[in-house]
């Protein structure tokens, strides 16, 4: 198998040497660190806000995120063991004064969470989900009530067009809806391949 194939694999769950790399790429390929500022910009965070990343990976949007929020909080849950090592190491500083923790495990358990939290976020990962419709179930009683979820995603197959990114949107408007998620939209960014990231929001109580 082709180093670059082998490497590309890693991306659904890195785990060592190559892992590593994967990881690196995540964190410095510009496209990358654009699509996940994008997204943060999107979710309009305000000062106190408690947010969480499913799938932080490398743990850059998370650096980006505790910077915007110095007295908030940033959460982050992520399967990979590898993942989990690079982000704690890039968020070192913000983890030792408790603005930052970190979790490996599946982002449909999120109950060692302390608390409710305002924005959750997700960048490149939904493609992964054996069952999106679980994890937006999960992340539905996780918000707070009135609370935002954004669902990033830019398809990285080969030929991947603006199509694939039109038909992940269509497919997550219609899952979120099911989940009981309202005030639906989608956002796009012109990079190549178009990136799209689908918004939506957890109805206030009555």
């Amino acid at each position: 198998m082709a180093l670059r194939t082998q490497i590309v694999q890693q991306f659904r769950q890195p785990h060592g040497l190559l892992g590593r790399v994967a990881g690196w790429i995540m964190a410095n390929r510009p496209s990358n660190r654009e699509r996940n500022r994008w997204t943060l910009a999107l979710l309009e965070l305000k000062p106190g806000d408690h947010v969480l990343e499913i799938g932080f990976g490398p743990g850059f949007a998370m650096a980006e995120a505790s910077k915007l929020l110095p007295d908030g909080k940033v959460y982050g849950i992520d399967h990979s063991a590898t993942m989990l090592a690079q982000a704690s190491t890039r968020n070192a500083r913000a983890i030792t004064e408790g603005r930052v923790q970190l979790r490996c495990g599946d982002a449909t358990d999120l109950s060692w969470l302390p608390s409710p939290v305002d924005k959750i976020w997700s960048n490149n990962v939904v493609q992964f989900w054996a069952d999106p419709a679980a994890v937006f179930t999960a992340l539905h009683r996780t918000l707070k009530p009135g609370g935002r979820v954004a669902t990033t995603y830019q398809p990285r197959h080969r030929n991947a067009t603006a199509a694939d990114s039109n038909r992940m949107a269509a497919s997550l408007q219609s899952v979120l809806g099911r989940c009981g998620f309202e005030n639906i939209r989608v956002e796009r960014l012109p990079l190549d391949p178009p990136v799209v990231c689908v918004l939506a929001q957890r109805p206030l109580d009555h």
